[in-house]
């Protein structure tokens, strides 16, 4: 028996109308649902909340269950009224039935399951619009018989099943292909076959587990093709990324089992500044051709894109918006409903704002997931539970939108005194820590936020100039609100203040605990892997609270093909970077001079790279430096530069960008590269208040906010070299600390061909002999 769910089938029916910005406000369906709480508290005795209905229909042989809440069967003079309520910031006053069909049509539908159960011939509806903002309501009252509820719900319903008969039959392909797909390679690499299995048998006892999985192993082919294999009816597989261009390999492995016979459905969401085919953050349907009717045109739009692909990549994506008019970022979340395998960021899984919610928030798909470079998931979990806004942002705000209503400046005013208040407790660059939040700012925020969404509504058929601004500093204010609500002992509220601008943040110290949650009420299988995941008890601690399985895997490369050069004898610390930057070119010169190929300098920052790239005078090889500012287009355009072998080419880059992992210099593309320090965090006040804190919970303060995180980005940089079996490269790591223990203890297993130097002279021998062996 197949369920379904009455909202499902009158939105999938009935949809119509635009993408609004409170159509994918979180803060709105939380205040909406306050908004029906408060409704529903108010009905008598008689009258009942949330009325849970089920009714069975058979259709062609199969059979289908019908079912929901109602949000209010009312009593009201013993006529009985079944009440559907929709909360809302729109103005009331341009609601009418038109407004979302798909709103009367729920109503309409439990109506007709009530009657249908009760024998009732004629029975009456109300569909209720409640705002947000000020509690008032507008109803519609209608009465139907049960003639024409019945069908007007079978037609319904007759459209949903033939959608779904497209959807059953995916899952039928998908299940049968899973089960006869053979691994797509001739032979397994080593340890391939230990990391699918205890992938699938994760998957299948939904546990944890963490595998450190050198370059080269084939780890996205592996984790994907024994979760695919671990796959029942309602599971979903998310294959989760922190950085766009790490979706590129579990593509281009779907693909690859696609050729094999592999029938599924597979969506990469991009982020949603990249895939607006509008190239605006303003969502308003009055001035977004792609919002308005996005509604209409969605449920032709997904059955097209349904019975034609079996990939929905970005370009297809488009393709399909772009015939419809409708907005491809929204369409992709849609999309990603009926897709076996979802390609994301790590965003739509964890952090509790953006992730999607029909996978996350019930119980109808069970998701499981892949995450890679999952040492990246530290610091983005830490991101995800952190905000801050600045006196600068309500004043900006203020002077925007005074002119729309003058109104909002006592609502500015006294945010911006609250943030103000804090003046007194900084001089320039402090910063001023509480371990509790303000209530008296929080709720003037709330205030102020929604004295936003009612201007803004108000002003909806007005041109707007700057809107894009305002609405940047209402999701900051969004964003503050949100995290509020999960400040917590792991959290900061840190005062700064900076050009006489006071900012406060809410600092998530430690994600752990609200990533294990997710983790625990949401997945149901979780594999993290990495080639970096060292310590692996450093980031089980910092992502699961220490709980899971652990994997560690051989590099199955020849560990003599990199030749590891340390020269301890410059110290590339804060107060000796002036004395080190002869001793880091005179290194470049010597490294291109024995070796024709491309190189890549890896800096801790992009303060100390700025400082070598003005030293570097009348060079006999081609310069490429990164820029802070740089795009996807340029990112592109220096990665196709490294693929050109024919002149001698040096990147300077900084360690932990978007050239130090997730993409592949294979063969010639890169012949080594420069470490420049153990990439320690910036040393400063908030860094330091992480140490403070580490150091009473694991007694390792230094250690968990500075070593670790420093020496992962290292691990990631030297691991560009070395890509395929072919590879040959060198790695020369520029720092006195890489010889003391504690950071020798950090080294990966592979690393085995280590040569300590402390001259030129021994740096040009030592290159002599590794590439005359070659």
């Amino acid at each position: 028996m197949t369920n379904i769910a009455v909202k499902e089938l009158a939105y999938f029916s009935c949809g119509s109308g635009n993408l609004t910005t409170e159509f994918f406000s979180n803060h709105d369906f939380k205040e909406g649902s306050r908004a029906h709480d408060f409704l529903q508290s108010h009905y008598d005795k008689k009258s009942k909340a949330e009325v849970y209905i089920k009714h069975e229909f058979e259709v062609n042989n199969t059979k289908y269950l019908l079912h929901g809440f109602i949000d209010g069967v009312l009593n009201i003079d013993d006529v009985i009224v079944i009440e559907e309520i929709k909360s809302t910031t729109s103005d009331l006053d341009f609601i009418d039935l038109d407004f979302h069909k798909e709103h009367l049509a729920q109503a309409k539908i439990y109506a007709y399951l009530y009657a249908l159960q009760n024998d009732m011939k004629f029975i009456n509806v109300r569909l209720t619009y409640i705002s947000i903002i000020d509690y008032e309501t507008k109803s519609f009252n209608l009465e139907f018989s049960l003639d024409e509820l019945e069908t007007f719900t079978l037609d319904a319903l007759e459209e949903y099943i033939k959608f779904q008969d497209l959807l059953d039959q995916a899952k039928i392909e998908r299940k049968k292909t899973i089960d006869e797909i053979k691994f797509p390679f001739e032979s397994l690499r080593e340890g391939q076959r230990d990391l699918m299995k205890s992938c699938y048998k994760t998957m299948k006892d939904e546990g944890i587990l963490y595998a450190i999985a050198p370059t080269g192993i084939g780890k996205t082919m592996a984790t994907m093709f024994s979760a695919l294999k671990s796959l029942d009816d309602n599971d979903k597989l998310f294959y989760v990324t922190a950085k766009g261009s790490g979706k590129n390999a579990p593509l281009d492995a779907i693909k690859i089992l696609q050729k094999k016979g592999l029938k599924l459905k597979a969506i990469d969401i991009t982020a949603k500044k990249k895939a607006c085919n509008n190239k605006s953050k303003n969502c308003n349907p009055d001035e977004c051709p792609f919002a308005i009717g996005y509604f209409d045109r969605l449920k032709n739009a997904t059955k097209e894109i349904f019975e034609n692909y079996d990939i929905f990549d970005y370009e297809t994506i488009n393709h399909i918006s772009d015939k419809y008019k409708i907005c491809s970022f929204e369409f992709s979340l849609y999309l990603s409903y009926f897709c076996d395998l979802v390609i994301a960021d790590y965003n739509y899984v964890f952090d509790p704002h953006a992730h999607l919610i029909r996978y996350f928030d019930d119980d109808t798909y069970k998701p499981k997931v892949l995450v890679d470079e999952a040492h990246n998931l530290i610091q983005r979990g830490k991101e995800m539970y952190s905000a801050s806004i600045s006196s600068s942002d309500i004043r900006l705000l203020r002077s925007k939108m005074n002119n729309l209503s003058p109104s909002v400046r006592k609502n500015a005013n006294l945010v911006i005194e609250k943030i103000e208040s804090y003046r007194e407790y900084l001089t320039e660059n402090t910063l001023y820590v509480e371990t509790t939040l303000n209530i008296g700012l929080n709720q003037a925020l709330n205030q102020l936020f929604l004295k936003i969404d009612e201007i803004l509504e108000e002003n909806k058929k007005t041109k707007i100039n700057e809107k894009d601004s305002i609405l940047e500093i209402y999701f900051k204010i969004l964003d503050f609100i949100n995290v509020t609500e999960c400040f917590g002992e792991t959290h900061r509220l840190i005062a700064t203040i900076s050009n006489d601008n006071v900012t406060i943040s809410l600092e998530c110290l430690d994600a752990s605990k609200l990533l294990l949650d997710t983790i625990k009420t949401s997945i149901h299988g979780i594999v993290l892997f990495s080639a970096t995941l060292y310590p692996i008890e450093y980031h089980a601690n910092l992502i699961t609270c220490g709980e899971g399985k652990y994997l560690e895997l051989p590099s199955p490369f020849d560990p003599n093909n990199l030749d590891i050069i340390i020269n301890n004898s410059i110290s590339t610390k804060y107060k000796n970077r002036e004395g080190s930057i002869d001793s880091i070119i005179e290194t470049i010169e010597i490294l291109t001079s024995s070796h024709e190929g491309n190189y890549i300098v890896f800096f801790p920052s992009y303060q100390y790279l700025n400082i070598v790239k003005d030293k570097l005078n009348d060079v006999d090889f081609e310069l490429i430096v990164q820029d802070s500012q740089m795009n996807d287009k340029d990112r592109n355009e220096i990665i196709d530069k490294f693929k050109n072998t024919k002149n001698t080419k040096v990147g300077l880059f900084v360690m932990g960008g978007v050239f130090s992992e997730g993409i592949d210099y294979i063969g010639d593309a890169l012949s080594g590269v420069i470490i420049v320090g153990v990439g320690l965090p910036l040393v400063c006040d908030s860094n330091n208040i992480l140490k403070d804190y580490f150091e009473i919970k694991y007694q390792k303060g230094f250690d968990y906010a500075y070593k670790y995180p420093g020496f992962t980005k290292v691990i990631q940089a030297v691991g560009r070299v070395i890509r395929d079996k072919s590879d040959r490269g060198v790695a020369i790591l520029i720092d006195d600390r890489f010889t003391h223990i504690g950071y020798q203890k950090l080294y990966p297993p592979h690393w085995q061909n280590i040569k300590v130097i402390t001259n030129s002279y021994d740096l040009k021998k030592e290159l002599k002999e590794f590439y005359d062996e070659k």
